[in-house]
């Protein structure tokens, strides 16, 4: 903003003396003034939209990419804890065989299977299959879907399993849109394993408060700043460029 004010300041002097040394009459002087400030404001409003656009785009990268640090930073903390998950499956397993059906499983127990399971299929990542659904996720953590169920009851319905599954596919989705190179929705969706782009785009908002395409255009929009930039530094020597022709005309 401060380089604004020096060049509107600049221009204007040049406008005067240019004014000055080539004796026009006041309404000439005037039409070239008040051209000369049309040009300038045009300029000005642009670069504060340019500034105020940008400070949302920040800012909404910035809360995404806490979000997903966040979580990264639970998982990698809570897959190394305690017992591993191999260790946790084979205990699992056992218990299974040795205990009556009916009999509830331990709340500590059941949490630290979420832990393990949330840990392992973000690692993974199974949920690229657009097949992975409530069943695969029982199988992927190698227990029937009865033991599933009661592990964890949350996802009992296999809607909301899916929806689980929704929120890990919209998580990792937000992560290949930081990629400016991947430009197409359609491909982002099917590479996270969504089925198809509108269910992508609910589970995205959900999960995120925005539609993905709003998101892409914000990240897109980073990268183009800098061509902005660009493009307003050659305006403004096109336009010294041309009173300076003017000067020695």
């Amino acid at each position: 903003m401060r380089k604004k004010t020096i060049l509107t300041a600049t221009l204007l002097f040049i406008a005067t003396t240019a004014c000055q040394a080539r004796t026009l009459t006041i309404a000439e002087a005037d039409t070239i003034i008040v051209i000369l400030l049309c040009i300038i404001i045009l300029l000005l409003v642009t670069g504060a939209f340019g500034v105020h656009y940008s400070r949302i785009v920040y800012r909404r990268n910035e809360q995404l990419n806490r979000i997903l640090n966040a979580l990264n930073d639970y998982r990698a903390i809570v897959g190394d804890k305690d017992m591993s998950l191999d260790e946790l499956e084979k205990q699992l397993k056992e218990k299974q065989v040795s205990q009556n059906a009916n009999k509830p499983i331990p709340t500590e127990e059941a949490q630290t299977f979420f832990v393990k399971m949330d840990a392992r299929v973000n690692k993974e990542k199974p949920f690229t299959d657009p097949d992975f659904d409530q069943q695969a996720l029982a199988d992927f953590m190698e227990v029937n879907l009865d033991t599933f169920c009661k592990l964890v009851p949350r996802y009992a319905d296999p809607d909301r399993a899916l929806e689980y599954i929704n929120s890990l596919r919209a998580e990792y989705a937000a992560k290949v849109l930081m990629d400016p190179t991947e430009c197409s929705l359609d491909n982002i969706a099917s590479r996270s394993g969504f089925k198809n782009t509108a269910t992508f785009n609910s589970a995205f908002k959900f999960a995120f408060g925005v539609m993905p395409d709003e998101y892409l255009d914000s990240v897109s929009q980073m990268f183009k700043k800098k061509g902005k930039k660009s493009i307003l530094a050659a305006i403004s020597k096109i336009f010294l460029t041309v009173w300076t022709f003017l000067l020695t005309s």
